[in-house]
């Protein structure tokens, strides 16, 4: 009895778990609630007027100006024109008397003067050239603004080489060399180079004709010595 009791009890234990089981797997049933309605109210309210409103002014309006009147200007008198007197001026007739004279009859040269005339243009002249004597580019002496000194070349400062070169060159109207050449040189060809630089940076006084500069031709020695040597 006890043992068929305790199967029972086992079974209802058994039937309660599964049934527990199933009531945690299964999801539960969903309850249908009925839909409310929702009603929207508006409400107004009345704004009543503020405090400062109130008590503001009211501004009254404005009245219309009232157009205003054309004036009337009072019409110009116009004055009655004036008669114009006509003046008779009587003008006189002149009558010059001046009468123009014809211009003095130059003297006829009789052939004697005619021909005294070209020799004394002659003899004036002679005596011109007479009084200029020797080109001008002769009695004024060349005179430097600007007279460069020649470097010594390196070459014939070492050799101890000394010597001399004349160049002949033109002094153009505002004092610059042009046309440079060589009229002696000792030894040739050493110092050349060195004395054509330096009368090129040169400048001049130009030469004067009746206070104008004109080009002159000149002539000029630079000497190469060694210090010490003489």
């Amino acid at each position: 009895m006890r043992l068929l009791g305790s199967f029972f009890l086992a079974l209802l234990v058994a039937l309660a778990l599964f049934g527990l089981m199933l009531a945690l797997v299964m999801p539960p049933e969903r309850v249908e609630q009925p839909e409310r309605e929702v009603l929207r109210i508006g409400v107004t309210r009345s704004v009543a007027d503020t405090p400062s409103e109130r008590n503001q002014p009211q501004q009254a309006p404005e009245r219309p100006t009232p157009p205003q009147r054309p004036r009337v200007q009072p019409p110009t008198p116009v004055a009655p024109p004036l008669p114009t007197p006509t003046l008779k001026i009587e003008v006189p007739q002149l009558q010059s008397d001046l009468t123009t004279s014809a211009a003095p009859a130059q003297p006829v040269l009789e052939p004697a003067a005619v021909a005294a005339a070209p020799s004394e243009a002659s003899s004036n002249s002679a005596h011109q050239a007479a009084a200029h004597g020797a080109p001008e580019s002769d009695a004024q002496e060349l005179v430097a603004l600007n007279l460069v000194e020649p470097e010594y070349p390196e070459r014939a400062q070492r050799a101890g080489i000394e010597g001399a070169v004349t160049l002949q060159f033109v002094v153009n109207a505002e004092g610059r060399v042009e046309n440079i050449r060589v009229l002696s040189s000792e030894p040739p060809g050493v110092f050349d180079r060195a004395a054509r630089r330096a009368v090129s940076r040169s400048r001049f006084v130009p030469r004067q004709e009746n206070g104008i500069a004109v080009a002159r031709e000149a002539t000029k020695e630079f000497q190469f010595v060694l210090p010490g040597r003489h």
